[in-house]
């Protein structure tokens, strides 16, 4: 019977690391087309760029909006209207809407009647399937979040100096808040990202943007905290990449937000230079920690600056 026990235990734990480690794969498989579609980008080569980025969202990895964006984007530039109708799709069961397509862009330039009729008569189905992940309570208590930190910061930079420190300190006291009820409501849910709460919407605050295609809010919470020393999550956080629940740019962004102002409190994952770089910068070190989380190259990204078909959504937050 002991023995029993112990055969279940082993399979138990054996099937929860073996799940976790095809996911883990599963997410780095899912960046790395998107990489090789953005390489091909800058050289201009939109069929090969289109073919790693459908890859990617044929995979088991649910997609990112951004991605999704790009990925027409690049259709519009082949000219390939097959294409543009599948990630168009896509695009509306993660959020983005057909009145988004048809005011933007490069994308509005080229949007086909035919293909804007198609998706009209089935948006709305396709939009359920992106309802039908999004937690509307969750949302509503990130929107309150982002709302009060933004109301506190607008109140320490009006404020006079002989002020600010208690208002900081006020600031400080909440954002703290913050951070521990989202690591709550990640240890229950899974980081509250737009896969749980859905995208920005500028209609939630006028300090964000529909067009960055993003959940910027817990991000931009998450670095404000880290905008001082404070006790690392990047485990959990590590762990909800390797899910595909945070973006890899987003937590990147977090770790050199820790890295560049912890003071060495707390350990944490360090620099990946995607906004912060360290004194000593050693680009070969930062790539070799970047391509762990499927990030590109400090030099992969300096080229593909420079194409001419794809949104930078990488400059951006929220």
């Amino acid at each position: 019977m002991i023995i029993l026990l112990d055969m279940i235990r082993f399979f138990t734990v054996f099937l929860i690391f073996f799940t976790f480690d095809s996911l883990a794969q599963d997410a780095l498989v899912y960046y790395r087309a998107i990489n090789k579609g953005r390489v091909a980008a800058v050289s201009e080569d939109y069929r090969v760029a289109l073919k790693h980025y459908k890859a990617a969202f044929q995979g088991p990895i649910t997609p990112f909006a951004r991605d999704a964006y790009n990925a027409l984007e690049l259709s519009a530039c082949a000219g390939d209207t097959a294409m543009f109708y599948f990630f168009a799709q896509k695009a509306l069961t993660l959020g983005i809407r057909l009145r988004d397509l048809e005011n933007l862009g490069l994308i509005s330039e080229f949007l086909p009647k035919a293909i804007s009729d198609a998706l009209k008569m089935k948006e709305d189905s396709l939009v359920e399937i992106y309802e039908r992940r999004i937690i509307p309570e969750i949302r509503e208590e990130i929107n309150a979040m982002f709302s009060a930190d933004q109301e506190m910061r607008a109140k320490y930079y009006e404020a006079t100096l002989l002020k600010r420190k208690k208002i900081g300190k006020e600031w400080e006291d909440l954002n703290t808040r913050q951070v521990e009820r989202i690591i709550e409501l990640t240890g229950l849910y899974g980081f509250p990202g737009e896969h749980l709460i859905g995208l920005d919407r500028t209609s939630m605050h006028e300090k964000v943007s529909t067009q960055n295609f993003s959940a910027g809010m817990p991000i931009v919470l998450l670095i404000h905290h880290y905008s001082q020393p404070n006790p690392s999550h990047d485990q959990l956080l590590l762990e909800e990449l390797k899910r595909g629940n945070i973006h890899n740019e987003h937590f990147a962004t977090i770790c050199d937000f820790e890295a560049e102002f912890g003071k060495g409190n707390y350990p944490n994952e360090g620099y990946f230079g995607f906004k912060h770089v360290p004194k000593n910068k050693n680009d070969d070190l930062l790539d070799s920690r970047r391509e762990k989380i499927g990030l590109l190259s400090v030099e992969m990204f300096e080229e593909i600056d420079k194409a001419t078909c794809l949104t930078k959504f990488w400059k951006r937050l929220y």
